[in-house]
């Protein structure tokens, strides 16, 4: 492998990594303001577990969605 290739390379997963927190912060974002707006109006969230804290919940909903948007078909 060249070292051109190689920066290439290094170049697109520094990319893609900037993308996936990118996705991760804003999915994250998205579950988080659910899970408080779900605990403020009393209602259980439906991928909620019985005592998870809104952080806990929108971080596990978060890390379970955000991987796929990153499949290749």
């Amino acid at each position: 492998m060249t070292e051109r290739s190689r920066q290439q390379l290094d170049k697109i997963h520094a990319t893609e990594t900037i993308q996936f927190r990118l996705l991760l912060g804003v999915a994250f974002l998205w579950f988080f303001s659910h899970a408080l707006l779900c605990r403020l109006t009393l209602r259980i969230p439906d991928e909620a577990i019985v005592g998870e804290s809104c952080y806990q919940t929108a971080k596990r909903s978060a890390y379970s969605v955000v991987p796929y948007a990153f499949m290749r078909i």
